[in-house]
């Protein structure tokens, strides 16, 4: 091995980030960033990545161009995992679909080498809406929950039950409260950043944990059924207010509340083997927005 080649290695074994950038390549007049996924994508269906790191990194490749237009924000994301996301170099591009000033969409799509060809694994889309003044009329139709100093981190199912990378990653804290009945409120937090060397936005943070809706809302148990989510779509009413989160080399997890992003979520299994999971996602000020996953329900083995 060349020195950048064990420099490589072990960024991804020993890893800071998500992704290590690669620079960029072109080909034929479309232009390509390039990745290379760490041990913290492994996610726990089997060997290929867990859905929320690809989900985050499309969620950058749109945020790229929403920050070329002032005054805008995303409202919504709808990621599609085409197929499973390997362990391999990664390639991500970004557009914009539908421009406009009042109301934009941007879309985005993450390619990997299958087969000796390269093709979309995956893909994002977004709409941006110009934002204005409405604190005068801001409401939530939500329920108010426990903040995530109130919540234990003793017995937490998502990181109790589950195993990979990705989940090592995280940071989550479990409680419950009367007006949530059987539905749990988690507060999880990604504890690197999507791409070594960048700060995520906070849209990006809430996309770094929202595909674990699924897991925490799961009513069946994944040693005995596999209910893997096809697609990850994210509404968000309000702008989430997040601190800084990351762990690196010099300092511990920073603010107390920074990062945290709550997920009350509960699924539903048909009689098809079809199945969804609908979650509601907070930050420690309230509610933020709602996700929606669909799911392929299968026994396992």
């Amino acid at each position: 091995m060349t020195t950048t080649e064990d420099s490589l290695a072990q960024a991804i074994d020993q890893p800071e980030a998500y992704f290590i950038p690669l620079g960029t390549v072109t080909e034929g007049e479309l232009s390509y960033e390039r990745f290379m996924p760490t041990s913290f994508t492994y996610g726990a269906w089997g060997p290929f990545q867990h859905g929320a790191p690809p989900s985050a990194l499309l969620t950058r490749m749109l945020e790229r161009r929403r920050l070329e237009s002032e005054g805008m924000r995303i409202t919504r994301i709808a990621v599609d995992l085409l197929s499973a996301v390997p362990y391999t170099e990664l390639r991500a591009r970004s557009w914009v679909s539908r421009p406009g000033r009042q109301i934009a969409k941007v879309e985005a799509e993450l390619l990997a080498d299958v087969k000796g060809a390269w093709r979309p694994v995956a893909t994002a889309s977004a709409w941006m809406m110009a934002t204005a003044d409405t604190r005068d009329i801001e409401r939530a139709f939500d329920k108010q929950v426990p903040g995530p100093e109130e919540c234990s981190a003793e017995y937490i199912p998502l990181t109790d039950d589950w195993s990979g990378g990705y989940i090592e990653s995280i940071e989550a804290r479990a409680g419950a409260t009367e007006e949530l009945a059987e539905t749990q409120i988690h507060w999880v937090r990604a504890q690197y950043p999507i791409v070594l060397g960048e700060e995520p936005t906070a849209v990006e943070r809430v996309m770094q944990v929202a595909d674990t809706a699924n897991g925490i809302g799961a009513t069946l148990s994944p040693h005995q059924w596999a209910f893997m989510n096809t697609d990850l779509v994210v509404h968000l009413h309000r702008l989430p207010q997040l601190g800084a989160s990351e762990k690196s080399a010099e300092s511990e997890l920073q603010s107390e509340d920074g990062g945290w992003v709550g997920i009350a979520a509960r699924g539903s299994i048909g009689p098809d083997g079809i199945g969804m999971t609908a979650g509601e996602l907070y930050d420690v000020h309230g509610p933020i927005g709602r996700s929606m996953q669909t799911l392929l329900v299968r026994p396992q083995g």
